[in-house]
């Protein structure tokens, strides 16, 4: 096991650190000598420790899944990954195929930052990135950094209110020989996923990682649909999906602590759109290409007292809708969008003192976009951002002030252009060390503001767009502890929770509401408040040897209303799709045979409208899932077998009104690595 930081920095531990290595050492020896004296008495040394849980002593709220707890929690998707972490309120329409975006604490899809090996996503147009897109077997770990980045020298985009951080596996294997994973799916609505990833490791510092994996579903799951006193039994049609996804990685250690890695990313889906269900209609003739390829480069380096990082990307986007029908002219509606946006980011930190860290980020970048619709083909935007930060670091405690300098410059070719905009915001968090081992405490507070632009689609969208939106601002107060003990070496060695309670306030916040898939209506609401509570639970048990229990919870209570008015409908009411009471649980038992899974998630009621107009109410639902999987380890290689069954119990429910979610479902997977 290896250690994440020293144990004054929060790992919960049994011995010193130093006492390990000095233990290991010596076995090592000691096994050494029994080898060369007498060869059939060897025996095994065991050094053991307890890892320390992921955001221990931050001074925000961390939340990490690795690819070890994907597999152990019975995950099937990065959506899936992401329900099972406390604040999130995933929006899932329907199926393999339906958009899936993410949002945290009640704060909405634009204040999530995606970022993939250091670099955020982005979509200017929509302001939201689809998590379906990521492929969750070619992720070294999904994690969830909440009200501010933990890290203090990271680009300002990755200073969000939320950020979703994902990183590719590399290559550990001392050999330096090349290594192969490959991986194939199948699963319910005649699903197929093969996948290959190639790595290799040199010695002059080199690694390598190359990834393709492609996606096919016919998606035509059956669905219940109640019309007053009728129930009928259909089948989800034209929802058929391609995906193909392709990227290739590079990284070189330098000197003095240096690295340079760089990405290549292709990504092709094509698909076809269910639509809304409607009563005596089902029938879909809508069409959606989406391209996606970026390159990007992140050079990093560190000296005694100085670190200093600096990278760039480019990114180029397609959206192609069609709509088939004697509705419209030539038969079809075709709406074609483009998107390209450049992208640079630098930074330096200075150690000022033993304890005390100065840090200067700034991030400049120019998106554009243009479409065939009659008006409003060319739009770009220029963004400067920058951050400065203080950071104080002793044995107990550690605080953080920051201050963000947002610049926008709107430009359209004809026509009126949204209002540029300037603003400063603040941060500052603290966390301190209140119980050291054998139970580690650690409590902490927080405070943000944050500052989101309109999209070009909620500025300029047609007919829907207004350009006239304001920008949202967001005040954020948080606080919550995370413990972790080891009540018992032998059968207990593990239990740690984590509770947040927070308050938000967003002024003239910018709602979407869907019509479909593809387009969206926004306005701003004057005041919306949220106030909720977020816990999670994890522990393992090992009651006999060879036997281990391992459970993961998590449980958010959020009350989301409207403050702008009393003499509007919408006034102190639930905001839509979002449940007041909201959670998901895993329970493993591994073993020497088949390790066994069984999950559930679970949502209260929700309404699909910010008025709670009647019979608009979407029921509470309760997701259960189970799963069994068993890892065989061959001469030079290694086989995983897994399967899962998905919504075990078939419940039928929607997250968003209209769009059924699949009933009982398999998935079946085999991994070989090389």
């Amino acid at each position: 096991m290896t250690y994440d930081r020293a144990p004054e920095e929060g790992l919960a531990t049994t011995h010193h650190p130093t006492h390990y290595t000095h233990q290991a050492l010596i076995a090592l020896i000691v096994s050494a000598c029994i080898t060369l004296a007498e060869p059939d008495t060897l025996r095994t040394a065991e050094v053991t420790a307890q890892r320390r849980v992921a955001g221990l002593a931050t001074a925000v709220t961390v939340q990490r899944i690795d690819s070890a707890d994907i597999m152990r929690r019975g995950i099937t998707s990065t959506a899936d990954a992401l329900r099972r972490m406390a604040g999130v309120n995933l929006r899932d329409y329907g199926g393999a195929g339906g958009l899936k975006t993410v949002s945290v604490r009640g704060l909405g899809a634009g204040h999530t930052a995606v970022s993939y090996d250091g670099l955020a996503v982005t979509d200017t147009r929509q302001g939201q990135i689809d998590m379906g897109q990521f492929c969750i077997d070619n992720l070294a770990d999904i994690e969830l950094q909440t009200l501010d980045n933990a890290q203090l020298l990271v680009p300002v985009r990755n200073m969000a209110s939320a950020v979703v951080n994902m990183h590719t596996p590399w290559s550990l294997n001392p050999d330096h020989r090349w290594h192969a994973t490959a991986t194939l799916q199948h699963a319910s609505f005649n699903t197929w996923a093969p996948a290959l990833t190639l790595n290799k490791a040199w010695r002059s510092g080199t690694a390598m990682n190359v990834s393709s994996n492609y996606f096919f579903a016919d998606n035509n799951y059956p669905f219940t649909l109640k019309n007053g006193l009728t129930t009928s039994h259909l089948t989800r049609n034209n929802s058929r999906m391609q995906r193909v996804t392709t990227e290739a990685n590079v990284r070189q250690t330098l000197s003095h602590g240096g690295m340079v890695t760089a990405k290549a990313y292709f990504y092709h889906n094509y698909r076809h759109l269910p639509g809304m269900v409607h009563y005596y209609v089902n029938n879909g003739t809508e069409r959606l290409l989406e391209q996606t390829a970026f390159g990007q480069a992140h050079w990093q380096q560190q000296w005694q007292r100085l670190s200093v990082f600096a990278a760039a990307k480019y990114n180029w986007q397609t959206s192609q809708y069609t709509d088939i029908g004697g509705q419209y002219p030539g038969g079809a509606l075709h709406q074609n969008y483009w998107q390209r946006e450049a992208y640079a980011t630098a930074g330096a930190a200075l150690h000022l003192t033993a304890w005390l860290q100065a840090a200067y980020t700034t991030d400049y970048s120019h998106a554009s976009q243009n479409n065939n619709l009659p008006t409003d083909r060319a739009v770009s935007r220029d963004t400067w951002l920058q951050a400065l930060a203080l950071q104080l670091h002793t044995a107990r405690w550690q605080l953080m002030a920051r201050g963000i300098l947002h610049c926008y410059w709107n430009h359209m070719r004809h026509g009126t252009a949204a209002a540029n905009a300037q603003r400063l915001t603040p941060s500052l968090t603290a966390s301190y060390l209140a119980v050291r081992a054998p139970l580690w405490l650690y409590l902490r507070a927080g405070y943000k503001e944050s500052f989101r632009m309109p999209t070009f689609t909620e500025n300029y969208y047609y007919h829907l767009g207004s350009a006239t939106l304001k920008p949202e601002l967001t005040r954020q107060l948080s606080a919550g502890l995370t413990m972790q003990a080891a009540p018992s070496r032998k059968w207990w060695p593990l239990v740690a929770l984590t509770a947040d309670g927070y308050y938000n306030r967003v002024a003239d916040r910018i709602v979407s509401v869907p019509y479909n898939l593809f387009v969206w209506r926004t306005v701003n609401m004057g005041d919306v408040r949220t106030a909720g509570l977020d816990v999670t639970l994890q522990s393992t048990w090992q009651p006999v040897p060879r036997h281990t229990l391992l459970l993961a919870a998590n449980y958010t209570l959020q009350h989301s209303t409207d403050h702008t008015s009393d003499k509007l409908s919408t006034w102190h009411k639930q905001l839509a799709y979002t449940p007041v009471h909201s959670g998901a649980a895993s329970l493993t038992w591994q073993n020497p045979w088949v390790a066994v899974v069984g999950s559930v998630s679970y949502a209260s009621l929700r309404w699909c409208n910010n008025e709670h107009i009647a019979n608009t109410n979407l029921p509470a639902y309760a997701e259960w899932g189970f799963a069994i999987y068993r890892t065989l380890q061959l001469r030079h290689s290694q086989l995983t077998l897994r399967a899962d069954l998905v919504n075990a119990f078939d419940k039928r429910y929607e997250v968003i009104g209209r769009y059924p979610m699949p009933g009982r479902s398999y998935r079946l997977s085999i991994k070989y690595q090389l």
